[in-house]
């Protein structure tokens, strides 16, 4: 057996097994399929070293944390209509937007403050202002971070999100939000799409699909990120030519939006495009969970996670303050 074809099988069996799990055992948890497939593939490849570094060496792990990422993230745009956009109004993108890059703003600076190095404020700052792990990902994959950072980043926004998913509705009904602040609420500021879809399960159809569509948009606010990251000199992609350093995965990502919102494109084509696009970011979280030393959170200190602690606040403070004054 080729290690190509070992590599291949190896990344499909554990991007099943992840769901698998996100269906069955972890079901009731929201837990994403790709979070999972990310800490099996770790496990993986602490349990099995040598054979990781054989899998590595065919090119596929590489393959599948490069191109199948962009692959999936721009299937991931046919999750989103401009429909829906126009749903929430021109309040719902100025909300999103100011989320993002004021939560971004806001990692880099508190970042500095606390002494930690500018890539992992980029990444744990991307994974809870955009959309957790596959911000991460995509982010990852601009200023070409070392895979333990990379891992830190994504722990955190497991942590926190997951933190968030639990006391958000307590949150919610304590200050006494109309269904419509509460879906603004819950999908501008927690982490993950799976987060924000089991926090506002806990209200009606509105808060539901307020909250997706919000968080949808700030999915979309990656595209305008990651030229961000070419425009502050924070790609590594940025040098030689203009048009190599352009990330045209992001453009296509937004193609994908325009092409869904056509009016005679087929909905359940819509559907496999979708889960086409989960498979396509599990395997790819899968092999960059290959990359993961489990060495690294004992070395890492406490500075990651005091950032995104802090960054959980602000996302929290910061959200209220703009959904109690202007919704």
């Amino acid at each position: 057996m080729s290690h190509k074809f070992l590599a291949v099988l190896i990344l499909v069996l554990i991007c099943a097994i992840s769901f698998a799990l996100s269906n069955t055992i972890l079901a009731k948890f929201h837990t994403s399929p790709l979070i999972i497939s990310i800490i099996l593939g770790a496990i993986f490849a602490n349990l099995f070293t040598k054979q990781t570094q054989i899998l590595k060496s065919s090119g596929v792990v590489a393959i599948a944390g490069k191109q199948i990422l962009r692959l999936g993230i721009i299937l991931f745009g046919f999750n989103i209509s401009l429909n829906q956009i126009a749903s929430v109004g021109t309040l719902g993108v100025i909300y999103a937007a100011f989320m993002v890059f004021a939560t971004f703003s806001f990692a880099l600076f508190t970042a500095k403050a606390l002494g930690l190095s500018k890539d992992s404020a980029v990444l744990i700052g991307s994974g809870a202002s955009i959309c957790g792990a596959a911000a991460v990902m995509a982010t990852q994959n601009e200023i070409k971070a070392d895979a333990n950072k990379l891992a830190i980043a994504i722990c955190t926004v497991v942590l926190f999100g997951t933190i968030g998913m639990f006391i958000y509705p307590f949150i919610a009904k304590f200050l006494a939000l109309t269904p419509h602040q509460t879906g603004f609420f819950i999908g501008g500021s927690l982490h993950e799409v799976a987060h924000v879809v089991a926090a506002s399960a806990a209200f009606d159809g509105t808060t539901s699909s307020t909250a997706v569509i919000i968080k949808m948009l700030r999915v979309i606010m990656l595209v305008p990120f990651l030229f961000l990251l070419n425009f502050l000199n924070l790609s590594q992609n940025s040098g030689g030519s203009k048009i190599k350093s352009i990330p045209w995965f992001a453009l296509f990502f937004l193609v994908a939006i325009c092409v869904r919102s056509l009016p005679f494109f087929p909905e359940n084509l819509v559907q496999i495009l979708k889960l086409a696009a989960s498979i396509c970011l599990c395997v790819a979280m899968c092999a960059l969970g290959f990359g993961i030393d489990r060495s690294i959170f004992k070395a890492t200190g406490k500075k990651p996670f005091l950032l995104a602690f802090f960054i959980f606040l602000w996302l929290i403070c910061s959200s209220l303050v703009f959904v109690k004054t202007l919704c």
